[in-house]
């Protein structure tokens, strides 16, 4: 029932402008879920996928260590590649340089197998057994998973795998495909260490894991000595025995 004394276009005038104020209310909300809900979902979904690249690329790494450590000749692992593209990447760069009683040894340039997210900021690796993680937006970079390096103190051995991985070209995929690996047998270096014997990790600005590297070849695991702090350089134990463990993985397809 009206109250006494409204006219009825007042009446009109009231469920106009309420209709105005929640159409508004409405329409705000829209704007506020598209302008910070969606790019949060969009980026949650990549996180998503890089996550599950993570676990691909720890599955290669078994693989990887099924060729070099059992010698098996081939394996073949289904994977699927969502929100980037996975790269085989010749890289020509040495990675590792190797100093013998003051002499390099021949260089190690490696290779990797890299997931680039699709909007250029993630990346995850697969290089020399280790498995890396970077985000470009920051500097440093880190080590998901080890490499099978190891340093035996009762026979003051060090014990390093070298993987090279190569291929006829330079190779992507996204979507769902296959890996492919074939070993190449190699054999492996022994050496005697004295003085001036060390090893250092030498990054390029396009395949950078500086920062995970030094801190893996820091680990009391090791035993390695950093010549000066944050150098890149790391002296072997003197007198100790190094073993050079070289592989060739070829990847035949992607």
């Amino acid at each position: 029932m009206k109250n006494k004394g409204t006219l009825w276009w007042e009446d009109g005038v009231s469920e106009t402008v309420g209709f105005l104020l929640i159409f508004g209310i409405t329409l705000t909300g829209i704007g506020i879920v598209t302008l910070y809900g969606y790019p949060a979902l969009l980026q949650e979904q990549q996180n998503a996928n890089v996550k599950n690249m993570e676990k691909t690329m720890l599955v290669l790494q078994s693989d990887m260590r099924t060729l070099t450590s059992k010698g098996v000749p081939y394996q073949e692992t289904a994977i699927q590649v969502s929100g980037g593209t996975l790269h085989m990447n010749q890289v020509p760069e040495t990675n590792f340089t190797i100093t013998v009683n003051g002499t390099p040894l021949p260089p190690f340039s490696l290779g990797e197998l890299r997931f680039d997210s699709a909007d250029g900021t993630q990346t995850v690796a697969l290089e020399n057994g280790a498995v890396h993680y970077r985000n470009w937006n920051s500097e440093g970079s880190a080590m998901l998973a080890k490499p099978t390096w190891f340093y035996d103190a009762p026979t003051n051995t060090y014990v390093i795998h070298m993987i090279t991985l190569n291929a006829s070209q330079n190779m992507a995929q996204t979507g769902i495909g296959y890996v492919r690996m074939q070993l190449v047998p190699t054999n492996p270096s022994h050496f005697t260490l004295g003085p001036n014997s060390m090893i250092q990790y030498n990054q390029n600005p396009e395949y950078n894991y500086r920062v995970a590297w030094n801190n893996y070849l820091r680990s009391p695991d090791l035993m390695l000595n950093e010549t000066a702090p944050d150098s890149g350089i790391f002296k072997f134990n003197d007198p100790s025995n190094l073993t050079i463990k070289s592989y060739t993985v070829k990847i035949l397809g992607l």
